[in-house]
């Protein structure tokens, strides 16, 4: 089965955006479990955080906190990774992908996405890993 870390932007379009690609994605995890999604304590409080600034209502919130906790893999990373200069808090998704040696970081971030791979782990666009489910089915 795939190992995947997702970013925020595509959670949360996922979670708020129904029908588009991010939207897929989330569906294809939480109702088919094509694959399994690792977080961290950290990548979960800057979704719930991104969720409350846009007002997201905190019934809605504290669903999604629950369906993450008991459907994603948490895991603790051992190594701090500072490949993103320009942004370094993208950089906790780096230090899950590589805790878990996950196949794949799923993100519509600018500074992940120029990375295009990191230590063998493809950073790929919500489309791109649409079509890697589709044949992987």
């Amino acid at each position: 089965m795939l190992k995947v870390v997702i970013d925020t932007n595509i959670f949360i379009s996922g979670v708020l955006v129904e029908g588009g690609n991010p939207s897929l994605i989330i569906k294809s995890w939480k109702r088919t479990q094509k694959y399994q999604l690792f977080v961290t304590e950290e990548i979960i409080q800057e979704t719930l955080r991104v969720m409350q600034r846009l007002n997201v209502h905190p019934e809605i919130i504290t669903d999604w906190d629950k369906a993450i906790r008991k459907n994603a893999i948490s895991v603790v990373p051992t190594r701090k990774i500072e490949a993103i200069k320009e942004d370094p808090s993208d950089n906790k998704f780096l230090e899950c992908a590589l805790e878990v040696r996950a196949d794949y970081i799923v993100s519509g971030d600018n500074h992940l996405k120029g990375l295009k791979e990191f230590q063998g782990i493809k950073i790929v666009s919500a489309k791109e890993f649409l079509g890697i489910l589709s044949r992987e089915s």
